[in-house]
């Protein structure tokens, strides 16, 4: 597994320490440096490469713009997201002027912070991966693609699903975009992980949460984690029975574990989805109430 090379810039330790700390733990390949200012960052970038810099707008001497701007020249494939409590629309043409991978809002939450990392690293891999899927995996693809249509099919869904743990979207069934997709299974993906961290957070290092569900004013999404490695999305209308979506959801998870046993996320993911986000999580699917289950 190639590793990730994640470089943190703020004058906040409390911020560093815990951006640092969040990352590490999306997976053992996640390599997190961190620096107090863009000085400081510059030296690194000259001595190392990174897949992704996250950086705090406003900071003594140069702002987290101006270190875009510098990464650009020494380091142009590295993804620079920036930081900022400013989001205005001139923010927003920064970002989309200089190219960078995105910027999240201050103050932010930790599945925010994750799913912007998770995209950016997958923009990053898809820009270097070169191989196509041999016959048994294309094989295995049908089989896969099947499993959710029988799911989609049994539950009436609007789409389902099929993540990497990591955030990537890995199969889709039903009508999306490919910039909700992308959207959505990030922050799946972050929402199991930060459940999981707040166990513990709290001393709790045994429990193993299996679902989530988030009740919205349009849509209803159920999450279930198959084997640790993938997650299955099912998003549905209110009017739709949360115990059939449970039930059905359940039965495909066992099914999916059994074909996805021979492979990893990273073999199976294909991640051609646009890391450039068209709508907010929140517009997809409105205010939502969430709860977790064991």
């Amino acid at each position: 597994m190639s590793k990730k090379h994640v470089l943190i810039v703020d004058d906040a330790k409390d911020i560093l320490f815990l951006i640092m700390h969040s990352v590490k733990r999306l997976g053992p390949e996640y390599e997190v440096t961190t620096a107090s200012d863009a000085a400081a960052a510059l030296e690194l970038i000259q001595k190392q490469k990174f897949d992704l810099i996250i950086t705090d707008y406003m900071m003594p001497g140069m702002t987290g713009v101006d270190l875009a701007q510098a990464v650009r020249k020494v380091s142009p494939d590295t993804q620079v997201v920036l930081m900022t409590a400013h989001d205005t629309r001139g923010m927003r043409n920064t970002v989309e002027t200089l190219q960078l991978g995105g910027y999240v809002g201050k103050p932010f939450t930790v599945p925010e912070i994750l799913a912007v990392v998770q995209r950016a690293i997958a923009h990053t891999s898809h820009a270097a991966e070169t191989a196509h899927p041999s016959a048994p995996a294309l094989s295995l693809d049908k089989a896969v693609q099947d499993r959710l249509e029988a799911l989609r099919s049994k539950t009436g869904a609007h789409f389902v699903l099929l993540v990497s743990a990591s955030g990537h979207p890995v199969r889709v069934v039903g009508e999306t975009n490919r910039a909700k997709t992308s959207r959505l299974a990030a922050f799946v993906a972050a929402n199991f992980l930060a459940v999981t961290e707040l166990a513990s957070l709290l001393g709790d290092n045994e429990s193993v949460f299996k679902s989530s569900y988030h009740e919205g004013n349009k849509y209803n999404i159920y999450a279930y984690d198959i084997n640790g490695e993938f997650l299955l999305a099912v998003v549905f209308g209110t009017q739709g029975k949360p115990g059939t979506i449970w039930f059905y959801t359940k039965q495909a998870g066992v099914e999916l574990a059994e074909l996805l046993a021979t492979i990893s996320p990273k073999t199976s993911a294909k991640d051609a989805e646009d890391p450039t986000l068209a709508s907010d999580f929140a517009d997809m699917f409105g205010s939502q109430k969430d709860s977790d289950a064991a």
